[in-house]
């Protein structure tokens, strides 16, 4: 890994900001916060923390203690995440339906039973899977306690006394019992709920890596952002926006207006819409996905329509949630005060 550029250059310029190597930051408390790095947007008045934190909770109060250090810019924090149990147990146990494929377990636990023996039968078996484990982890260049901590606090977030609890404590009620919960981890969920941007470079491909590495072709990193769904984040689209407010039970003009002006105020740039391109206002923008089924508008509020239901379901668990979760708590619970104590930046 060292012979080679960090990743995080070519994805501060995909967001358009400078690259700025780093491996900590000091907050306004005196304590310092581990990173990857730090990218400096200018022109957006904008620093993007990229974190090391093992841990959403303290990334998202990272945001808020540096923040309080340099009041006249917008910080936002994006947490990589190279281990994620789940999807490598739907990797390697998932059918093209999404059903646990039953056989392929019962298939290695025959070749688990022969022991030693059959090891090259097993690496057979599971060797792609265990590279959709590993493969991220070699080429992260997060510290090891950080991808340990992560696979503890999924590990912990099993049902054990239901796995160990099953049918008389057969090893393979409990081997499935632990399987089934595997794969229904969300494991961006605790980003999102923070309000933080999660980075899943488990999903990354070889060429994702090479292409990152390489600190060239930035139109293809950031088309390949896009398609992660992490690029919204920082660039999200007035339609899904307004979207995933309304979705949030944000429906009233008043909250839309305000969500929209608190993602400004807090370094977020709205970008042109990519559901209804030729909307020239919110209010065209709203009558646009109404005709089209993704919202429906009551005599005072505005509701999430058969279409937009089916387009947030494809969307509400990817990165750019974080900011609809973080914007909906903020105005939702202070949608009565005045939009410029709202906006006041932290002391």
């Amino acid at each position: 890994m060292d012979d080679k550029p960090p990743i995080w250059e070519s994805f501060s310029k995909a967001l358009g900001a400078e690259y700025r190597p780093a491996k900590e930051i000091q907050g306004a408390s005196g304590l310092t916060h581990e990173v990857q790095a730090i990218a400096v947007d200018d022109k957006g008045n904008r620093v993007i923390l990229i974190s090391a934190d093992p841990n959403s909770r303290t990334a998202a109060l990272m945001r808020i203690d540096v923040q309080a250090t340099m009041p006249d810019a917008k910080v936002l924090v994006a947490r990589p995440l190279a281990v994620d149990l789940a999807f490598a147990a739907r990797f390697m146990f998932n059918t093209e339906t999404g059903e646990l494929d039953l056989p392929k377990v019962m298939q290695i636990g025959a070749v688990m039973a022969k022991g030693d023996a059959a090891q090259d039968e097993m690496k057979e078996l599971l060797g792609p899977g265990m590279n959709s484990i590993f493969g991220p982890i070699q080429q992260s260049d997060l510290p090891i306690k950080t991808h340990f901590l992560n696979a503890v606090e999924q590990a912990a977030s099993l049902d054990w006394r239901a796995i160990f609890e099953g049918k008389h404590g057969a090893a393979l009620d409990m081997a499935l019992e632990a399987l089934n919960q595997l794969r229904s981890i969300d494991n961006l969920a605790g980003d999102r709920k923070q309000g933080i941007c999660p980075i899943p470079t488990y999903e990354f491909t070889e060429g994702d890596w090479d292409m990152l590495h390489s600190g060239k072709h930035i139109d293809e990193v950031q088309e390949r952002l896009k398609s992660l769904n992490i690029f919204q984040y920082f660039f999200p689209p007035a339609d899904n926006l307004a979207l995933g407010l309304i979705d949030k039970g944000l429906s009233a003009g008043d909250q839309l207006r305000a969500g929209f002006k608190l993602a400004e105020a807090q370094g977020h740039l709205i970008s042109p819409n990519t559901i209804v391109p030729d909307a020239a206002s919110m209010t065209d923008m709203i009558d646009e996905l109404q005709a089209r089924g993704f919202v429906v508008s009551g005599e005072t509020e505005i509701a999430i329509g058969p279409e937009g239901t089916t387009f947030r379901q494809t969307i509400s668990h990817r990165p750019a949630e974080g900011l609809i979760e973080r914007l909906s708590k903020i105005v939702s619970f202070k949608v009565d005060l005045n939009l410029r104590d709202l906006l006041k930046p932290p002391v």
